[in-house]
């Protein structure tokens, strides 16, 4: 077996991409020209919300491989919430807006495919509502 460079990984249309995001989590991606890409997040050490979005032709599929994350969607104005523990795993199908509350210390795998556009879209009203809920674990707080 031979090591495949990122120089000749771009020949098939793949790069890797990383970044440290604002509220400290890790996320190591491998993207595809055609829209699709793997995510490896590493949350930081302490827990929050990511940023409330829609993707209108894309799908995601979270899988928890250590810690717990809850997914709020947002459908026909009524807040919903999933939560995931290791070894859980979720598809979100393309069209409902959503954010993902991550425990400190989680890791998350996360496959994202469907359309070839970047397909993101903020939803702020949803950032709102989500601005005073937190998690202690296991059940819902409001501040």
């Amino acid at each position: 077996m031979r090591k495949l460079t990122d120089e000749e990984a771009l020949t098939y249309g793949i790069q890797p991409i990383h970044h440290q995001m604002d509220n400290g989590e890790q996320r190591f991606r491998l993207t595809r020209d055609t829209g699709s890409s793997y995510i490896l997040t590493l949350s930081a050490h302490q827990s929050g919300w990511q940023s409330s979005h829609v993707h209108h032709q894309k799908r995601e599929f979270y899988i928890v491989e250590q810690g717990w994350i809850v997914i709020a969607l947002w459908q026909q104005e009524k807040l919903t919430f999933q939560r995931l523990d290791p070894d859980d795993s979720f598809m979100l199908p393309p069209g409902l807006p959503h954010n993902v509350y991550l425990a400190a210390d989680t890791v998350v795998h996360t496959v994202k495919y469907g359309c070839v556009d970047t397909d993101w879209e903020a939803v702020s009203a949803l950032d709102e509502l989500l601005r005073t809920e937190t998690f202690d674990g296991k059940t819902f707080l409001t501040r």
